[in-house]
């Protein structure tokens, strides 16, 4: 009796191990899930806005860690590795985006955020890639 009680409390504690998050499924196109994303209204496209595209590329370095998308210090979105979306921004504006790993309780320190000023001159497709290396995060504008 005593085995088969241990034997179904450890697989209830494995099963919790390997279910995920509410909004940490991926969809099949690799775009952000509707869940992990803070600020809906940004990702409206309408006339005479820039388009931002986010691509999070994988990497070995920080790979399986979420990440927090913020603008101007305000969170927009959480990506996982290999996910990418777009958000739609008034040009003829600067902003600043950054990135930074979730911060959870496991995290013995609060990380250190990657920043990335933008001027959006013109209504135009801008391409942000978020990476990594040995230093840490990276964010790029691409051409």
């Amino acid at each position: 009796m005593k085995t088969s009680i241990t034997a179904c409390l450890f697989a209830f504690t494995l099963a919790g191990c390997l279910t995920q998050p509410p909004g940490a499924e991926r969809m099949a196109d690799n775009q952000v899930p509707p869940a992990r994303i803070y600020i809906a209204e940004m990702t409206r496209p309408g006339p005479n806005l820039a388009e931002v595209k986010f691509s999070r590329i994988s990497t070995f370095i920080n790979g399986n860690t979420p990440l927090e998308l913020a603008i101007n210090d305000v969170v927009l979105a959480q990506m996982l590795s290999g996910e990418h979306m777009s958000i739609w921004l008034k040009p003829g504006t600067s902003y600043t985006f950054s990135v930074k790993p979730v911060h959870s309780l496991n995290s013995p320190t609060y990380p250190e955020t990657q920043k990335l000023t933008m001027d959006l001159k013109d209504p135009a497709t801008y391409k942000v890639r978020i990476s990594a290396n040995v230093k840490g995060l990276t964010l790029q504008q691409e051409n």
